[in-house]
């Protein structure tokens, strides 16, 4: 029975999402509602995560209409996927929580509920899904929800930079779409597991590997680390502080989490494939880290800082990636997975404390300016 539950971590962000459109005149309802629906959502990946962890199999599996893999549509929670929905589920109830008492009416306002839910519909469906497509629709889903929550309050900076998100992520989508196309002219099947066992037989043709850079393209965009990273500094610091803590605690982590489970897992045993790619995400990560860095040392605006921060913190999370698919050690590869997985489970809580408490800063202080808010530590000694 728990492996046709794992639907729940699709039906109950989807149901919070309709019912709060509904219920978008009656705000006491809405917000009530979608407190519930997100504590269910945190109760249930909590005994997901439990049942991969002690239970007797390290796999829920579901077939969507019974339809048999490779052929039908397949959720998966495995162990990597319960962490990740344990930890986004824990931090959306906390920033939803955080919204109800201190995101301004002119925000939380109309759909703003309905738009959190279906943003976390999505994230939560790229982490259950077994197959290709499926990953692109749940992309489109979560990628929607955040554009329109880009332009929620319609200021002037908020505006500008939509333009620049929105423009940038269609063209990562068309990529996307267009890999997925050409990856099932190619081999047939879209299902990940099924592309596992393809590569780890050795049938990667030459023809997949530009079609695999491009993939690797598409979510370093969205990861955002070099040469691609040039979006994000002036995009997140123009949302209120707690979406701009949903958004950098969460849809980074996804094309993350998307480049482990791609490159690692699936092609992870393809030479053809970690030979080429490897060396490039190390000194790709390498390069991250240094100017997310040195972007932030030169900045004043509490909320830039940690914008720009989330570069350098992302190529910490890419060096682990890329030096498990270059090891040819299995010791190290493992060790180099793992410290990326926790890495992004630890830098998913932090930064989103980190913009909530930026945002309270501000609150106080009137400024997020750091030469306009000394003595914080006087007045807000809790805060501190």
């Amino acid at each position: 029975m728990m492996d046709h539950l794992i639907i729940l971590f699709v039906l109950l962000p989807m149901t919070a999402g309709i019912l709060s459109i509904f219920l978008h005149r009656w705000h006491r309802w809405q917000q009530w509602t979608g407190l519930a629906l997100l504590g269910a959502n945190a109760l249930v990946a909590v005994v997901a995560l439990a049942t991969v962890s002690y239970g007797p199999s390290p796999h829920l599996v579901s077939q969507m209409g019974n339809w048999p893999a490779p052929f039908g549509i397949s959720i998966v929670v495995d162990p990597l996927a319960a962490i990740m929905l344990a930890a986004t589920s824990i931090v959306s109830l906390a920033v939803y929580i955080y919204c109800l008492d201190q995101l301004p009416a002119r925000f939380s306002g109309g759909y703003f509920h309905a738009l959190f839910h279906l943003l976390i519909f999505g994230v939560q469906w790229s982490f259950i899904t077994a197959d290709l497509f499926n990953l692109f629709v749940a992309f489109e889903i979560m990628l929607m929800a955040s554009y329109a929550m880009f332009c929620i309050s319609t200021s002037r900076p908020q505006i500008r930079q939509a333009y620049k998100y929105i423009l940038l992520n269609l063209v990562g989508s068309t990529l996307f779409v267009t890999c997925t196309g050409l990856l099932y002219a190619l081999w047939g099947t879209l299902n990940i597991a099924d592309i596992a066992r393809i590569a780890a037989t050795g049938q990667i043709q030459p023809a997949a590997v530009p079609v695999i850079a491009i993939l690797l393209i598409v979510f370093a965009l969205k990861t955002a680390i070099f040469p691609l990273w040039y979006w994000l500094p002036d995009t997140y610091h123009t949302l209120p502080g707690p979406i701009g803590g949903l958004f950098a605690g969460l849809l980074t982590k996804v094309g993350a989490y998307v480049l482990i489970r791609i490159l690692v897992m699936t092609f992870g045993t393809a030479a053809s494939v970690t030979s080429v790619f490897g060396p490039l995400l190390v000194f790709s990560a390498g390069v991250t880290m240094f100017v997310g860095v040195l972007g932030a040392v030169s900045m004043h605006s509490v909320r830039r800082i940690l914008a720009i921060h989330i570069i350098s913190q992302v190529g910490y999370i890419i060096m682990g990636i890329g030096m498990a698919i270059t090891s040819d050690s299995d010791e190290l590869r493992l060790w180099a997975t793992a410290g990326a997985i926790f890495f992004i489970v630890h830098n998913m809580v932090v930064k989103c404390c980190l913009f909530l408490a930026g945002d309270l800063m501000a609150a106080h202080a009137g400024s997020d300016d750091l030469n306009q808010i000394g003595g914080l530590l006087k007045r807000a000694p809790w805060l501190a």
